[in-house]
């Protein structure tokens, strides 16, 4: 049987330890991490090894040949442009004309390759994927098998609400040389993403193989420094250079520890370096080879590659350090802090935790660094982004600065000559913060439009109606928090793809800069908001409703989003009372009841969300709520078809097809639902649509709100959300569908069981929060209670269980 190594890898989530080195190269204990897949084939007698190559293949094949020094043959296959995993692969057909092994060049395993091969056989397969369980499973392809070991479902890094397992694939794989059939030539083709779903669907014979064992990606720079710790621990079957001289100690040849030094095991040290006296070597310190490190260094859970000095008195927490790099004395280096080749730093600098420099940096003597080096600037950390939206305390984790970058990565994604649109609330550092990122935007040489003060539903329906290229939304939220939330050119949420091209973009400064007489062009435009709330009156009778003497309720926590709301109502033919603070929905209740208003609405932040009060206090369910919305769609919109949430329940379905329309069954985001009707305004993301369309329905049909709920096809549902650790979701839903093999399931965002007494139950792992969201309909209320509590209990002891295990 002949071997693959993929080794074209560039490694971006390394940098800078790959700035000038390929992923694959990268030193573990004074071998890259190459060499450890090269003796992994061969200990199981694999010596016929391609090699696919790509980013700075000649650092490949200057340090392995054609590994004759390695007791193997190498044939190299470079790709000039990148071709995926398959494709990469594809160039080594005429080679791989038996079935052969594809293992990962930048990946640490010990896994029994021979126990993997021998199941392929004996399953006849066509692939043979490596398996394993993993705490966090969403950057990695999903895996699902049934009781004969055969893949039924596959998903490549699914999102937290698409996890439905903790079994992923390990990218380690014995493949028939037929599957060459499923490959293009000369195109980017991947196995995760293209090959292995259509030999699925083709039901060709794809099989999950459940590797015991070691593995670890080394997909960052945690993983990287974690890989140390296990080879060290000897956690991974795995040879490391060297003599153990003591247990836990590792010396190489011509090493020179003077007097005075303590070593604390397990520690490894490369050869022909030197550890001046007094020095400490704490738990977990490699030291690369012709290094040193001077009287009086402490260094601790460290990395240092080859050719590193460290001064006097220097001290070392948690960090790795490339080759080459000079530490002056009394410097002070923080946990998870990397320093790129070549690097200067002088005396008494302090680099703080999780800073980054690039290579060939020179930091003056008494610096402090609390911003990355990246390139000839001192950069910033920036709002991570979840989902389309980044948030953080203001001032301190969103600073103008932070703004600007996050706004030129975005833009830097669109076309020059592109119009941008932002919006915000009536907050000063909002105001200032939308400056800040509006520069950004310009330096790019896109225009930026700002609407001023725009509530979210709004903001998104400009977008859409006046072709803007995208726009971003801020506020300040929960008092001292900024949101920003970011939009694509139909006004949706920016999709994931999207989301991780600003983030590597903004991770490696690669910003776009047009020459200065190309800076984009910045005017203000409030009259747009005008204009949406105009339309919101599109086919609403105000007569009708000033006829009828509506007196409205509202309360809401963000004073534009009121203003607008009760303007729009106002303009109807409403008398609107209102009320702004913090929302106690039982004080509101209470004070709804004790008004002459006939309806109450309660608005999110965002004016996006609506809750709903009757005459009397009640507060509108969120089945009467969805209920309402879908038989005001279906009376309101000229569409042939209705975006349903998967939690709704049978009755509602057949309440819309009642009306010739189409059900569209899709995840409940607010990106998902919107594609689904091709339409960014729908009564469940935009109150004031909502309100103004309701209130229209309660005075053509002359009922109150009460009277109009009880017509409607509201079926008894039990909703409770429970707590869990994001890294925790993929094991639980891994094991619930284990449980659940025999039963009727259907995996879409989550799991929804079907009960043969009817009804069903339906958990959904929430996409941002840690938690899972249980939701249950059934005839009867307390029949959904029951079912909903069953599965809240079964996952309450799974998490227990899970805590136990990792406890003990």
């Amino acid at each position: 049987m002949k071997g693959v190594i993929m080794a074209g890898g560039k490694g971006t989530r390394l940098r800078p330890l790959t700035c000038q080195l390929p992923k694959p190269m990268v030193p573990l204990l004074q071998k890259p991490v190459m060499q450890y897949s090269i003796e992994l084939l061969k200990q199981h007698g694999i010596t016929d090894i391609a090699v696919t190559v790509h980013y700075l293949p000649d650092e490949i094949r200057d340090y392995f040949g054609d590994g004759q020094e390695f007791g193997v043959h190498l044939t190299y296959f470079e790709e000039t442009e990148p071709l995926g995993t398959a494709g990469s692969v594809k160039q080594a057909e005429a080679f791989l004309d038996e079935p052969f092994v594809v293992v990962s060049g930048d990946a640490l395993t010990d896994f029994d390759l021979e126990a993997g091969i021998n199941f392929h056989k004996e399953k006849d397969a066509l692939v043979s994927i490596f398996m394993k369980q993993v705490p966090c499973p969403l950057e990695f392809g999903v895996i699902m098998t049934n009781q004969q070991d055969e893949i039924i479902r596959f998903l490549e890094k699914p999102s937290v609400s698409e996890v439905f397992s903790d079994t992923v694939n390990t990218g380690i794989y014995v493949m028939d040389p037929s599957i060459f059939n499923y490959i293009e030539s000369d195109k980017p083709v991947d196995f995760s993403k293209d090959v292995f779903p259509r030999i699925l669907e083709d039901r060709a014979g794809i099989y999950g193989y459940a590797a015991e064992g070691y593995w670890s990606d080394i997909g960052n720079l945690e993983q990287y420094r974690q890989a140390h710790m296990d080879l060290l621990n000897r956690d991974v079957k795995a040879e490391i250079s060297g003599i153990e001289v003591e247990p836990g100690i590792w010396m190489n040849e011509h090493v020179t520890i003077e007097e005075g030094v303590k070593l604390e095991a397990p520690v490894f040290v490369g050869p022909h370096s030197t550890v001046r006296s007094n020095a400490k070597l704490g738990a977990f310190s490699i030291v690369g080879k012709d290094s040193i490190v001077s009287e009086d260094a402490t260094i601790k859970r460290s990395v240092l590659w080859d050719g590193v000095y460290v001064g006097e008195q220097a001290e070392l927490r948690g960090v790795t350090i490339c080759g080459g790099v000079q530490l002056g004395s009394k410097s002070t280096i923080y946990e998870q802090a990397v320093l790129g080749s070549n690097c200067q730093i002088e005396d008494e600098v302090c680099i703080q935790p999780g800073m980054k420099i690039w290579p060939h940096k020179r930091i003056q003597a008494g610096s402090v660094i609390s911003q990355s080096v990246i390139w000839n600037d001192q950069d910033a950390t920036v709002p991570v982004l979840k989902s389309h939206r980044a948030s953080g305390i203001a001032n301190v984790e969103m600073t103008p600065e932070h703004v600007s970058r996050l706004g030129a990565g975005f833009a830097s994604a669109m076309p020059v000559g592109s119009t941008f649109l932002i919006a915000g609330d009536d907050q000063s550092f909002t105001r200032l913060l939308k400056l800040s990122l509006a520069q950004g935007v310009q330096a790019t040489g896109v225009n930026v439009t700002d609407l001023e003060e725009a509530a979210v539903p709004s903001f998104r329906k400009i977008i859409s109606a006046h072709h803007f290229q995208g726009g971003a939304h801020l506020r300040v939220s929960e008092g001292n928090r900024i949101v920003i939330e970011l939009f694509d050119q139909e006004g949706l949420p920016i999709a994931t793809s999207v989301q991780k091209e600003i983030d590597k973009i903004v991770t490696f400064n690669s910003y776009r800069r047009v020459a200065f007489d190309r800076v984009g062009e910045y005017e203000v435009q409030s009259s747009l908001v005008k204009e949406y709330t105009d339309t919101l009156k599109d086919g609403i009778d105000s007569v009708l409703i000033e006829s009828q003497g509506w007196r409205v309720f509202v309360h809401g926590t963000e004073q534009v989003t009121i203003q607008q709301f009760s303007h729009v109502l106002q303009s109807i033919g409403c008398v609107v009372e209102t009320s702004i603070g913090d929302i106690n929905m039982g004080d509101i209740s209470v004070g709804m009841t004790l008004s002459d208003c006939e309806i109450g609405f309660v608005l999110g932040e965002t004016g996006e969300f609506l809750t709903v009060l009757t005459r009397e206090g009640h507060i509108v369910t969120d089945e009467e709520k969805l209920a309402m919305f879908v038989d005001m769609h279906l009376h309101y919109s000229k569409k042939g078809r209705v975006a349903l949430p998967l939690y709704a329940g049978a009755s509602l379905e057949e309440y819309i097809r009642s009306f010739q329309k189409e059900v569209v069954r899709t995840k409940a985001s607010a990106r998902e639902m919107m594609i689904a009707e091709e339409n960014v305004q729908l009564y469940c993301f935009d109150a004031a649509y909502a309100a103004v369309h309701l209130i229209q329905t309660l005075s053509t049909r002359d009922e109150d709100l009460q009277q109009y709920l009880s017509s409607l096809p509201v079926e008894s549902m039990f909703k409770q959300e429970v707590p869990c650790q994001t890294e925790q979701k993929g094991m639980v839903m891994r094991a619930l569908m284990e449980a659940l093999k025999e039963e009727e399931v259907e995996l879409i965002e989550g799991m929804k069981v079907r009960h043969p007494e009817g009804g069903w139950t339906y958990i959904v792992p929430d996409q941002n929060e840690p938690i899972f969201t249980i939701y249950a309909q059934a005839d009867e209320p307390e029949v959904a209670r029951v079912h909903a509590n069953y599965y809240i209990e079964q996952i309450h002891e799974l998490l227990a269980r899970n805590t136990a295990v990792h406890t003990s």
